[in-house]
């Protein structure tokens, strides 16, 4: 440089400031790997104070609502089960009336009881068996009795169904009186019933008898020796 040239800085020369702030620049890399170590030391004293003070827990608040999270995510959604429908209460029966009580069956009044003499001996059973042919040959009961027959046959037989009369005036035209209620032959012929033709047999007599009686006088009570004897006098033969 000459003297006559100003003293002008060389622009590419660095000044000593610059020097000086170049000299203490530390590189970026450096820099980085510095601060690593810082952060490493800041660690482990962390880890020694931890071990030797207090131990401090953060609440697991975050924590344990991701894992919720995350377990609802994976668990699948099970439906609610559907409700049974409810039961309809069907209503209620309406009330029935009570059945109207039946009717009581007409009382039927007993048959009339037939009055059946009984025997009174073996007569009896013989007038009881005549009657029950006449009335079935159509003989009104009411022109029937029983108790003016047996007078009857006691007063001419005595109850003896052979006896035979051979002193009246029947026997004299040789028709005597025969049976049990002294009928002659002609006339018990002409009153007796089918199937009862023996003068002698009891009940075949009765039936022809009293057939006669009924016819000749209207009925067996009206027979002059019964009716005479009802009256208080005395019995007399028909």
């Amino acid at each position: 440089m000459t003297p006559d040239q100003p003293n002008i800085p060389d622009q590419n020369i660095p000044d000593r400031s610059t020097r000086l702030a170049d000299r203490h620049r530390v590189p970026l890399k450096s820099r980085s790997l510095q601060l690593g170590v810082a952060v490493a030391a800041f660690g482990v004293i962390g880890v020694f104070t931890s071990a030797a003070g207090t131990k401090t827990e953060a609440p697991p608040v975050q924590a344990t609502a991701y894992v919720t999270a995350l377990a609802a995510e994976q668990l699948p959604v099970q439906a609610a089960p559907a409700q049974a429908p409810a039961l309809e209460v069907a209503p209620a029966p309406a009330a029935q009336p009570a059945p109207e009580a039946a009717p009581e069956p007409a009382k039927q009044e007993p048959p009339a009881e037939q009055v059946v003499e009984k025997p009174k001996d073996q007569i009896g059973g013989w007038i009881n068996e005549a009657i029950g042919v006449l009335e079935k040959n159509g003989i009104p009961r009411d022109q029937i009795d029983g108790d003016a027959i047996r007078m009857i046959i006691m007063h001419e037989s005595n109850g003896d169904p052979n006896a035979t009369n051979n002193w009246d005036s029947n026997a004299a035209v040789s028709t005597p009186s025969i049976g049990l209620m002294q009928t002659i032959e002609p006339t018990f012929q002409s009153y007796a019933l089918p199937g009862h033709g023996d003068i002698y047999n009891p009940v075949d007599n009765i039936i022809a008898a009293t057939r006669y009686a009924i016819t000749t006088y209207g009925s067996v009570g009206d027979v002059p020796g019964v009716a005479g004897m009802r009256s208080g006098s005395s019995y007399s033969g028909y």
